[in-house]
């Protein structure tokens, strides 16, 4: 299942806000302000500091292209590669209203697309990386211009000189640059101006515009997680294990190969998860119902330690071990049927997830 396809769970997940007819109201005030102080916002604060920094090493880069400065510029990317997936789980609000998603993270980045921009004339700077379409650039854009399969050497060869590499660098640099715009003005749109978005949540049932009760808010985080352990299970577990399409070991459906990164995708989509959980479900589960809080835990376990077991190259390991493979998929299955099923309903939230759910 491709981005797109995902993408279109969300309308499906049917948010409900209303209380449940009879049942005692519950205030979820001190648990929606924790899950926005304790996850939210900091995660949001390290994507925004970890843009900068790759903007910063990929302008560095542009200016004195070596073998040192393409690490660093490369471990840049890193970081704020995984800072943006822990935002996963917080895939509404500002992130689905925006489209923050689509302008710097669409899969796969379409390769010969981007080599027409180098191969081009013309002048590369904000406004014509702004124009681009989203497989053009973002986070797989750069990455399509900044690491290679056949290894860092090849890389920087592409990137030295003059003419093209020029270019190459020169675009890299401002698909940087519009990384760390977006990642200031997700952070920005939930803690700053009139309505902050931190406020809509916090002040949910009360006060807020976006959530006349306070159940719409904790449903919002619920369809977040399950969004982001989806996008584990259903695009980069699935599709490379071919359950989409013959049933064989597909490694070119890995959308990172040239990084192999998939693994550090993965592993952190699920702490941005897991960092929901705990920011205030957790020890209200273990008040309400201690066994689904266990339950959770342990399948947030077994799901990171089978992602952790997965050896590198994650598109060789698919093919020549794919059992492996199969029981991070198997375990994390097991822990995005637990949360949409026991935890969701511990919680008092809801949601209805689509048929076309892509597991």
């Amino acid at each position: 299942m491709r981005r797109s396809s995902l993408l279109a769970l969300l309308p499906l997940m049917a948010l409900a806000a209303c209380d449940e007819e009879g049942a005692a109201a519950v205030d979820y005030a001190p648990l929606l302000q924790s899950l926005t102080e304790k996850a939210a916002l900091p995660h949001l604060q390290q994507f925004a500091s970890d843009g900068k920094t790759l903007s910063t090493q990929l302008l560095a880069f542009e200016t004195a292209p070596t073998a040192d400065s393409l690490s660093t510029a490369q471990s840049a990317w890193r970081a704020a590669r995984a800072s943006f997936r822990k935002l996963d789980a917080l895939h509404f609000g500002p992130v689905a209203d925006l489209g923050y998603t689509e302008r710097i993270d669409l899969a796969p980045a379409d390769a010969a697309d981007i080599e027409a921009v180098v191969a081009g004339a013309d002048p590369i700077d904000a406004a014509f990386v702004g124009k681009l379409g989203g497989k053009e650039k973002g986070f797989l854009g750069i990455e399509h211009l900044l690491f290679s399969m056949e290894g860092a050497s090849v890389a920087l060869t592409k990137l030295t000189g003059d003419g093209a590499p020029a270019r190459r660098r020169t675009l890299v640099r401002y698909m940087a640059d519009e990384i760390a715009s977006t990642a200031t003005s997700l952070s920005g749109a939930w803690t700053g101006g009139e309505r902050p978005f931190a406020t809509e949540v916090e002040t949910a049932g009360a006060t807020s515009d976006r959530y006349p009760r306070q159940r719409g808010a904790l449903d919002d985080f619920v369809a977040g997680v399950y969004y982001s352990l989806e996008w584990v299970v259903g695009v980069r577990l699935a599709e490379p294990l071919g359950r989409h399409a013959t049933g064989m070991p597909d490694p070119a459906a890995d959308f990172t190969r040239a990084s192999d990164n998939a693994v550090a995708d993965m592993t952190a989509s699920i702490a941005g998860s897991r960092a929901v959980f705990e920011s205030g479900m957790l020890s209200y589960l273990q008040d309400k119902a201690p066994a689904v809080a266990a339950r959770a835990i342990a399948d947030f376990d077994a799901c990171g330690t089978k992602i952790a077991a997965i050896p590198a190259r994650f598109d060789g390991t698919v093919v020549a071990n794919t059992g492996v493979v199969q029981a991070a998929y198997d375990a994390c299955k097991a822990l995005k049927a637990t949360w949409a099923a026991e935890v969701t309903s511990a919680l008092g939230a809801t949601f209805r997830v689509s048929d076309n759910d892509g597991d």
